[in-house]
C-alpha cells in the first residue's frame, strides 16, 4: 500500500491526469489531501501542518518519505531499484508533500525514512503530486517488465 499525504488547498488543474495515474495504480495507492493551515504567520503554519503531518504518521506504519528540494534525488531506475529494495522490509509506504512553507524537520525527524528530491525546481504542490504519481507507476510498469519506460 502507498499512502501520499498532500497538502494542498486543492488540485483541480492536475486532477484530470492524478485520476488518469491514480486509476492506472488502482487500489495500492491512496491521495490523502491535508487542508494546511490557514494562518498568516508563516512559523505558524510550519507548526501547525508539521503538528498534522506527526498525527497522520503517528497511525501508519511504513517506510516514510518526504519530499524535500534539499532530499537525495534519485533517477527513475534508481527510485525502481529502491523501492523494490524496500519492499522486502516494507510492506507498507508513505510519501508526505509538504505545505507552501515546509515541516518542522527537527520535529518530523523521528518519523521520517528518507527525504527525496523530485527536482530543484519549485513546482506547485499539485504538480509535485502529479510527477510523483507517474513515477510510481512508471517504477511499478520497469517492474513488470513493461515497456512503457523504454
Amino acid at each position: 500500500m502507498i499512502r501520499i499525504y498532500i497538502f494542498a488547498d486543492s488540485h483541480k488543474h492536475f486532477s484530470d491526469a492524478m485520476k488518469e495515474y491514480e486509476k492506472r495504480l488502482g487500489r495500492g495507492v491512496e491521495v490523502v489531501l491535508l487542508r494546511p493551515s490557514k494562518s498568516k504567520d508563516p512559523a505558524r503554519v510550519i507548526a501547525e501542518d508539521t503538528q498534522m503531518m506527526i498525527q497522520k504518521l503517528e497511525k501508519q506504519s511504513g517506510y516514510t518519505f518526504v519530499l524535500n528540494p534539499l532530499g537525495k534525488e534519485y533517477s527513475t531506475e534508481q527510485f525502481q531499484e529502491r523501492i523494490e529494495s524496500l519492499k522486502q522490509h516494507h510492506g507498507n509506504f508513505i510519501f508526505a508533500i509538504w505545505g507552501a512553507y515546509g515541516f518542522d524537520y527537527t520535529k518530523l525527524t523521528p518519523y521520517i525514512s528518507e527525504q527525496i528530491s523530485l527536482s530543484l525546481f519549485t513546482m506547485p504542490h499539485s504538480l509535485a503530486l502529479l510527477v510523483l504519481l507517474e513515477q510510481l507507476y512508471r517504477i511499478d510498469q520497469i517492474t513488470q517488465g513493461s515497456k512503457y519506460h523504454k
